[in-house]
């Protein structure tokens, strides 16, 4: 990313989707950029659960409705000084695919959506919208909570790296925000040490694991002095722990005002193992993440 030049807000009409409006309104008009609005209508579950059969009037209904709302919408940000926001309402896709999809179709700089951030039941149902976005958008999604992030607020970047190649993109996107928002950035890495049960199987693993701490603190400072001889504010920390949890922890005791981290956004065993570090810090953070998805 070199420039915010739009911005795709999909919408549901909850309290916390106005504050993923409130947030993209900031930016777009501290950057001047195009805003879109999206909506996918979607009915109960119990339609295909119980084989009931919905006439397209009530669908139609809906999405009649839902246009209303979002023109009432977009009135109010011209209103506050944002012309010409687009409005896209749907019902052909899910709604992780019709964000994915629209992102691709606007040629989307930046998604911002809300997360409810909630655990078990309520948070895969109201959350798991958040995540499925997070791993198939195209380009970067931030997730926002109870609190919009405005460009004036934004002054401690969180950065937690792995030195993989996702993580190099998420440090390259938050030098941009540094550099635009005048931010400093803290690089984190967790080592996770290893389980119990291969301490007890061999006696060189303790040995291996003090190796493996110095080799990141190492990359960690590398890295860290170059971010600086580019001019940028720059803290390093070395945590351990979990690392979802350890990110989590880290971000609350340093008030941080925004995570900035990489997911590689597979399916199967592979989107378990190494992108489910992303998912759960998205659950537990106390505030926005802004996710880039590797290409690699």
């Amino acid at each position: 990313m070199d420039a915010i030049r739009r911005i795709l807000v999909p919408i549901d009409f909850s309290e916390l989707s106005e504050v993923a409006v409130r947030t993209a309104a900031g930016f777009a008009r501290r950057e001047g950029a195009r805003l879109r609005l999206v909506h996918a209508v979607r009915l109960p579950f119990f339609h295909t659960t119980y084989d009931i059969n919905i006439p397209p009037s009530v669908w139609e209904g809906m999405a009649e409705r839902a246009r209303t709302r979002l023109e009432g919408t977009r009135d109010e940000l011209d209103d506050a000084g944002l012309p010409g926001v687009e409005l896209v309402v749907s019902d052909a896709l899910q709604p992780a695919e019709l964000v994915a999809s629209e992102a691709a179709k606007f040629e989307a700089d930046l998604v911002v959506l809300s997360t409810h951030g909630r655990r078990g039941l309520r948070r895969a149902a109201l959350g798991s919208v958040a995540e499925e976005t997070v791993r198939i958008s195209p380009v970067p999604v931030l997730a926002v909570k109870e609190e919009p992030l405005g460009p004036e607020t934004l002054r401690r970047i969180l950065v937690p790296v792995d030195f993989s190649t996702h993580s190099d993109e998420a440090v390259a996107l938050a030098r941009f925000l540094a550099r635009r928002f005048d931010a400093s950035l803290e690089l984190l890495h967790v080592f996770e040490p290893s389980p119990e049960y291969a301490r007890l199987l061999s006696e060189e693993i303790a040995r291996f694991e003090r190796h493996a701490r110095e080799v990141g603190r190492e990359k960690l400072e590398k890295l860290g002095a170059r971010l600086e001889g580019e001019g940028l504010r720059v803290h390093t920390r070395l945590g351990e722990g979990r690392a979802a949890d350890t990110i989590a922890e880290h971000a609350g005791s340093e008030q941080s005002d925004l995570i900035v981290m990489g997911t590689h956004g597979h399916r199967g065993f592979d989107r378990l193992a190494l992108g489910s570090v992303a998912a759960r810090t998205l659950r537990r953070a106390p505030c926005p993440i802004l996710t880039t998805r590797s290409r690699a």
